[in-house]
Formats: structure tokens, C-alpha cells, sequence
């Protein structure tokens, strides 16, 4: 994956460590934060459209201590974009709207610049540290002028608008038709759903992450150096101190959606010890551990497409060898069974990533994507109404040579109105590797309420 740009420099940080229900989906200070999904909508030039759909994403310091936090912007395929540092003071908060990157205007959310002109202006605030002013808590800390060299805030690069936007839209790719036949053999090749083979890159999408650091850095978390270039040590640290939230607007439409942001725990390294943690497709490449928590490996959602209409936003991440940079495999990716209001179900899964009775395309091949979930696209849908389990590898079948985590959320639209929820995590495999079809994750402590053994499932 290579590096395109870089936005930061160096400084020292002690960490702490603090968690919560380690590998449990909860919404509490965390180390780092993803926002799954982001989107922006792009004029006919390429771009961003002021009045179009948008994302905006917003950081919050909990803790009286500063902190460094390292923002990576990824394309839909994985492929590390932009990064650059930011500096929290004690109880801060910071906003992105990400239209702003695409068109390279750094200036309005650099870290503590002036809100009349962007470009000026102290990049950490108040020097008078606001001591006193919050009965019961600590004084938030402001490092000035002790903090110096990380080289924000950046200003405005209108520049690096277009090569951000060029590099995001790259990653997106309409695909015409899916190839199994080069990972299980007798199966024949079969034209991707229409949502695939009709894809634009307009609006392009994408998603992030933001990590607490030890120090500002250049190095992108698919690097090396992130993990071994703090003086040996590794930029990110396990301090929980973070949380966040993700908004979706459109002025055009007149709608907005918002979710928390995905909240990733850190732990002291012992809790993360053998598991797949959420950085550990890039530390393990560098010889270390990730002590971040994993995401889940199978998911519970409704779906509605009567009243309603229904789009599943995944994001996920894959270890195996059936995926290559152009998206054309589709193999053992995921397996769903559908469940309508009469309790009719249908299941898929083995031809292609779905498709007991029949073989069935990749619906969702990117690292994130937001689809329509109806039967013109997912042949197993029985009815109008109803839900969904979807369950990745390795909880299909324990293979632990398909490696994956995953975060799945959905979008119920009604004509101008929509809303946005987070599934349920039903199993995660990375953290319980007795999480597996058909048991998963459901009801383990009491052994009642388990799916029946007669549920079908990947060889």
C-alpha cells in the first residue's frame, strides 16, 4: 500500500491505560476511533459539491491531560491516503467535516486555529489552562509552550484537494462480473449484482481512523514505523481517552444520520495476547502486537423493503488470499440467512461467498461500502421485511486461515426521511474462538437459545 501524504511531525507523550468491557461493542473512552463509513458527493469536475452529501466527524478529549491523536484517511480499499496529527487539550473536542479535506482546506480544522482566519492563531489554545473554572475535575492541561515541532497548525493546501480526491476515487471500481473459478473449482464465473456493476465514483467513499500517539509522526499505520519509529517503541499508545461521533449530511435532501463513531478499547497487551487485534494485519508485519480490541465476525440486523428501503454499510478487513487490489474473487467472504416476519428463511453461503442452493456474487467486496440490501442484489431475501445474520470467516467454520473483523451498520430510508443504526454483534470469533456456526455467540453462559445443528454452513 503505498503512502501518498504525510502531515506531521514529532513530540514526546507518556501513556496511561484504562478499559472497559474489553472486546465487548460499547461506546466508552477508547485509544482509537473509526468512523466506518465516510462520503462526500463530487460536481461533474471532480470536486467536492458544497451542497451535497457529506460526513462530518468529531473527537472528544474526556480527559484533563492534552492529547496527540494521528488521523489516517484510507480508500475503500485499504490504501492509506492522508494523515496528519492533531493536539487536544484537557476536555477538547475537535470537528472534521471531511468536504473540506477534499478540496485541501486544512486551515478549517487545524488543531486550535483562529475561527476568523484559519491560518493564524495559537495551535493549542488559551495559555491561562482554564484552571478553576470546572468544580470537581482535574484542570485541563494545555501544553503550551512546552509542546513545540509538531508543525501544525497546516493552514490551507488547496493543492492537495484534487490528488486526495483522485486517490480516493481510484479505489472505486464498477465490476461487471466476479471470478470464483480461481478459488473453488467447477464454479462458474457470474455477473456481479447491479449495485456492482452500475458503481460510480461519485460520491466517493472512504473511511478513518484516529489513533492516541506518543508522539506526531509521518507514518501511516500500514507502515513499519508506526509501530517501531517512537525511539523503538510504537506511536500509538493505550490511553482510553478518547470518544467520538459520525454525522452524514446532506443540505440538498435536507436529511442528516449520525452514529457513534466505532470505539476501539486498548489494553495493557495482555488481554490482546494470540488475538487478532484491530491494527494486527500491520503491527504483526513489524514483529509486534496490537493491544487494540477486534471487531466481530457475525452481525444482526432487520431489514424493510415494503414501507422502506434498506442499505447495509459494511466495513471489514480480510487476511486471506482470495482478494487481490482489483476485487474480483468471490469466495468463502461471508454466509447470511434471512429471516421474513412469518418466520420463512432462506440461506446462502458455499458457491460464492453466498449460495448454498445457488452460487451468488460478492455483494460487498470493498473494505467499506454501503449497499442496497433487496433482493434485486442479495438473492436470499425471502420477503419485504424481515432480518438478516450475516456471518464473516472465520466464524463460518473456525478457519483461522481466513482472518477477518468487521463493523456492519444499516440505513432505512423512507422517501426525504432516514436513520442509521448500528447491528447487533452476535459473535466475534477474534476474541472467542468458540464463536462459530452454529452456535456463535448467542446465549453461551445458559446453552439455551442456540441456532439448531441442522442450520447449514461452509464446509
Amino acid at each position: 500500500m503505498k503512502k501518498t501524504l504525510i502531515l506531521a511531525l514529532a513530540l514526546a507523550l507518556v501513556g496511561g491505560v484504562a478499559y472497559a468491557n474489553f472486546c465487548a461493542r460499547d461506546v466508552v473512552p477508547a485509544a482509537s476511533l473509526l468512523v466506518p463509513y465516510a462520503v462526500v458527493d463530487l460536481n461533474a469536475d471532480g470536486t467536492p459539491n458544497a451542497a451535497g452529501y457529506s460526513t462530518l466527524f468529531a473527537i472528544t478529549n474526556v480527559s484533563s491531560d492534552y492529547q496527540l491523536v494521528h488521523i489516517t484517511v484510507w480508500s475503500a480499499q485499504s490504501d492509506a491516503v492522508v494523515d496528519w496529527d492533531i493536539l487536544l487539550t484537557g476536555y477538547d473536542v475537535w470537528t472534521i467535516n471531511f468536504r473540506d479535506l477534499l478540496t485541501g482546506k486544512f486551515g478549517t480544522f487545524d488543531t486550535g486555529a483562529d475561527v476568523l482566519d484559519p491560518t493564524l492563531g495559537d495551535p493549542w489554545g488559551p495559555s491561562t489552562n482554564r484552571a478553576g473554572i470546572v468544580p470537581n475535575l482535574p484542570d485541563p492541561v494545555d501544553p503550551d509552550p512546552a509542546i513545540a515541532g509538531c508543525n501544525f497548525p497546516y493552514g490551507n493546501r488547496p493543492t492537495l484537494g484534487p490528488i486526495i480526491t483522485g486517490k480516493l476515487r481510484s479505489a472505486i471500481i464498477a465490476q461487471t462480473d466476479q471470478y470464483v473459478d480461481d478459488c473453488k473449482s467447477g464454479v462458474p464465473d457470474f455477473a456481479s449484482p447491479p449495485w456492482l456493476s452500475g458503481l460510480t465514483d461519485n460520491p466517493v467513499f472512504f473511511y478513518a481512523t484516529a489513533d492516541v500517539v506518543g508522539a506526531c509522526n509521518t507514518a501511516f499505520p500500514n507502515d513499519t514505523g508506526y509501530w517501531t519509529g517512537n525511539g523503538g517503541g510504537r506511536y500509538p499508545i493505550a490511553r482510553n481517552v478518547l470518544i467520538g461521533d459520525v454525522i452524514w449530511v446532506n443540505d440538498s435532501t435536507k436529511y442528516s444520520e449520525s452514529i457513534p463513531a466505532v470505539h476501539l478499547e486498548a489494553s495493557n497487551g495482555a488481554q490482546t495476547a494470540g488475538l487478532y487485534a484491530f491494527y494486527d494485519r500491520y503491527a504483526n508485519a513489524a514483529g509486534v502486537e496490537d493491544d487494540r480490541e477486534p471487531l466481530g465476525t457475525a452481525f444482526g440486523f432487520r431489514y424493510i423493503n415494503n414501507v422502506a428501503s434498506t442499505q447495509i454499510i459494511v466495513w471489514q478487513d480480510h487476511l486471506d488470499a482470495e482478494y487481490d487490489d482489483n476485487l474480483t474473487y468471490a469466495c468463502h467472504a461471508y454466509a447470511y440467512y434471512a429471516f421474513d416476519e412469518n418466520e420463512n428463511a432462506l440461506a446462502r453461503g458455499g458457491g460464492g461467498p453466498s449460495g448454498f442452493d445457488i452460487a451468488e456474487p460478492d455483494v460487498i467486496p470493498f473494505e467499506t461500502q454501503s449497499a442496497p440490501l433487496n433482493a434485486t442484489n442479495w438473492y436470499g431475501i425471502p420477503a419485504d421485511a424481515g432480518w438478516m445474520l450475516l456471518v464473516f470467516d472465520p466464524s463460518i467454520d473456525g478457519d483461522t486461515n481466513s482472518v477477518r473483523q468487521a463493523w456492519v451498520g444499516v440505513r432505512y430510508l423512507s422517501g426525504a426521511y432516514s436513520t442509521s443504526l448500528e447491528a447487533a454483534t452476535l459473535a466475534n470469533y477474534n476474541c472467542f474462538s468458540n464463536q462459530v456456526l452454529p452456535r456463535l455467540g448467542i446465549d453461551q453462559e445458559s446453552g439455551f437459545g442456540n441456532f439448531p445443528t441442522t442450520l447449514p454452513y461452509l464446509p
